[in-house]
């Protein structure tokens, strides 16, 4: 017998489209959401969950979880660890943390877009930049200090 070794793209959970939860949400594997979630949703970091909110879907709450697909709304800040696809016609109603942005025409956000990501990396930009600062600094004194000498004749 041969084993068909193809990834899958099961939906573990899903919520359609006329169903309203109000509450808060866990969940681990993949979830689909085509109706509305009132309530925090928080995908397992652990497993690489992964949350899809359908074209019909609306979430009013934050949203953690390793990766998202949104083709509808999220009223509320975004944090996804991996990697996230705004689809078109995606909207979210808040700030958006992200490692990895896939942006598709049409989608909107409407609120601050974070890259979050090692932390190292991070703290090695900080220091270029506070170098880069530093320099441009030094060459503004000095353009300062020679514009202020006055001439000799």
């Amino acid at each position: 017998m041969r084993k068909n070794k193809r990834k899958s793209n099961n939906v573990d959970t899903l919520i359609a489209d006329g169903t309203c939860i109000n509450g808060d949400m866990s969940f681990s594997g993949a979830l689909f959401v085509d109706g509305e979630i009132n309530g925090e949703v928080k995908g397992d970091i652990e497993k690489q969950s992964v949350l899809s909110i359908g074209v019909h879907g609306k979430i009013k709450g934050n949203i953690s979880t390793p990766f998202a697909v949104i083709f509808g709304q999220v009223d509320g800040d975004v944090y996804v660890t991996e990697k996230i696809d705004l689809k078109p016609g995606a909207k979210i109603n808040g700030d958006l943390y992200y490692k990895v942005i896939e942006m598709n025409a049409g989608a909107e956000v409407n609120g601050k877009m974070v890259v979050v990501g090692d932390p190292k990396a991070l703290e090695h930009k900080a220091e270029e930049a506070q170098v880069e600062n530093s320099a441009n600094r030094d060459d503004e004194n000095h353009q300062e200090s020679v514009e202020a000498e006055p001439v000799k004749a």
